[in-house]
């Protein structure tokens, strides 16, 4: 059906009274029954989605401090424990700063100590109206010397935390502050669930 007109729609819906004959006051009290069981089940998926961020959450105190510190107080470095393996191993978490102050001063450590490799670097230039001709201009002399051109500074997120890791496991310098990063040390269990 094509609706030419918005009140089109209306004069096309009709209303049977016949169909109103099979409601009852059981049919509408089991009606209602089905929509408040369905309510007071949203509910509990609700509490049950609470429920399992709490687990989750707790989860990972006891992977990334619980247990890793109680094995370093200890001495260990990896443990069994019914059937299951459990070993320490590094972790980084690191992100490029979202302020463009902060971000440029964390690029220009990674470069201050040798780590510039790990730079992407995209320029991009755009060009308004009646630029026709410097565009093409300019595209072709890049062109010409071999460039592709578009612009964005970035580091890759987990080449950031891959650099960060080796340089802290080599104690090499470099400012975890610039980065809002955190070394530390998660438990991995391997075997049994």
């Amino acid at each position: 059906m094509t609706i030419d007109n918005k009140n089109d729609v209306w004069n096309n819906i009709t209303a049977d009274a016949k169909s109103f004959e099979s409601l009852s006051t059981e049919g509408g009290k089991e009606l209602s029954d089905l929509i408040r069981a369905t309510t007071d089940m949203d509910k509990k998926v609700l509490a049950l989605e609470e429920d399992l961020k709490a687990i989750r959450v707790q989860r990972q105190k006891y992977l990334f401090d619980l247990i890793p510190a109680k094995m370093m107080e200890m001495g260990m470095d990896k443990v069994v424990v019914d059937g299951s393996s459990v070993s320490l191993s590094n972790f980084v978490q690191a992100s490029m700063p979202k302020d463009p102050i902060d971000k440029a001063n964390a690029l220009e450590h990674l470069r201050e100590i040798g780590c510039e490799d790990f730079i992407k670097n995209k320029i991009e230039v755009s060009f308004g109206i009646n630029e026709d001709n410097s565009a093409k201009a300019l595209q072709a002399d890049l062109d010409d010397r071999g460039l592709d051109t578009t612009a964005r500074v970035w580091i890759e997120p987990p080449t950031l935390k891959k650099l960060i890791r080796e340089r802290v496991e080599a104690n090499q310098t470099i400012n975890l502050d610039l980065f809002n990063a955190y070394v530390g040390q998660v438990a991995k269990i391997k075997g049994e669930k």
